[in-house]
């Protein structure tokens, strides 16, 4: 059986799905905040990125009021390893304006996501301009700096800088749908802004936005186009999936944490895949809440199909991640999978 599927798997150019259990990794809303009281409607956007196996995503909008809408999610794109889902709302000139929430779930698992809406009177539109990012290509390891520009309309066809404002820098990696928060950086007097991160892998960039409660009602959240990034590195790219259950309880009780490691080959004249990595260490990390002091907390051998599998003590609110550290980097790269919060009452 576990032969069939990988040949399944090879034909379809996606990875064996192994014991990944289902994630949902972002919840996102456009525009935040809704505007309303104009002549039209206004249509929002739901979008929620999920990864594992393929789960449909249901969910609901909840007013302020606590009473709810359904949502009709549709899958709009798939990589080996995430789905996109979209959902569409029009709010009219009626629609009650304040703290809205989105709530959605997949496989088992919730998320949601607070947005606001406002009466377009008063409420400034913003964006960010000329985001750029340099050099390109560079070499794993190297500096890559990003510039941009925050702006905010001043008039009817008139944009100034956004000075004091925060930006943040994210970042999602080839065959990746979901966004990463790599660095944050604050606007000049001019709103231009310039951040340096350290090159480790080829992928997707972009700034972004999100007013802070002093501004949320007077000017909504912007996103800047996405600029790819090409690195320059030795060995072949690795990947970790990861999924970690219950999400919460009580202190010190068992959760499993569960994935597969995946590396990337490219055959001669053939399209690259991405096939599971056996007998390699991986080991799990816990960062508790505030502390900043992580630690490791366990390992494991990944199988003949990569995967692996760990039960430990959730001691307290925190972030868990499983990391790779190669110990042959000229043939493969080392890599972490993304971070599971885990809860206690």
């Amino acid at each position: 059986m576990t032969i069939i599927r990988h040949l399944l798997a090879r034909l379809l150019r996606r990875p064996v799905a192994g014991a990944a259990l289902v994630e949902i990794e972002s919840v996102e809303v456009d525009p935040d905040p809704v505007p309303i009281g104009g002549e039209g409607r206004v249509v929002a956007t739901f979008e929620v990125v999920t990864s594992g196996p393929s789960a449909e995503v249901k969910g609901d909008l909840v007013a302020p009021d606590g009473s709810r809408t359904g949502l009709g999610f549709e899958r709009e794109e798939r990589t080996p390893f995430e789905e996109r889902w979209r959902a569409g709302h029009a709010f009219g000139r009626d629609a009650a304006a304040g703290t809205w929430r989105v709530v959605v779930g997949a496989g088992g698992v919730t998320g949601e996501r607070e947005f606001e809406v406002r009466f377009e009177e008063g409420l400034r539109r913003s964006r960010i301009g000329g985001f750029e990012l340099s050099p390109d290509p560079v070499d794993e390891g190297n500096r890559l700096t990003f510039s941009g520009r925050l702006e905010a309309v001043t008039g009817k066809e008139d944009w100034g800088g956004l000075p004091g404002r925060t930006v943040a820098l994210l970042f999602r990696a080839d065959d990746l749908l979901s966004r990463t928060e790599v660095a944050r950086v604050v606007t000049g007097r001019s709103g231009r802004f310039e951040a340096t991160v350290t090159a480790t892998e080829s992928g997707f960039w972009s700034a972004e936005f999100r007013a802070d409660a002093e501004d949320r009602g007077r000017l909504t959240a912007a996103r800047s186009a996405e600029v790819h990034s090409a690195v320059n590195a030795a060995g072949a790219q690795t990947k970790i999936t990861y999924s970690a259950r219950p999400k919460s309880g009580r202190r010190n009780r068992q959760a499993t944490h569960i994935g597969t490691l995946f590396v990337r080959v490219q055959p001669a004249g053939q399209p690259p895949r991405w096939d599971p990595l056996p007998q390699q260490r991986v080991r799990l990390w816990f960062d508790p809440s505030g502390a900043g002091a992580e630690s490791v907390r366990g390992s494991a051998t990944t199988g003949s199909d990569g995967g692996f599998r760990l039960r430990e003590k959730v001691p307290s609110t925190g972030d868990w991640q499983v990391r790779f550290d190669s110990q042959s980097p000229a043939q493969r790269r080392s890599c972490k999978s993304p971070a599971r919060r885990l809860t206690t009452n």
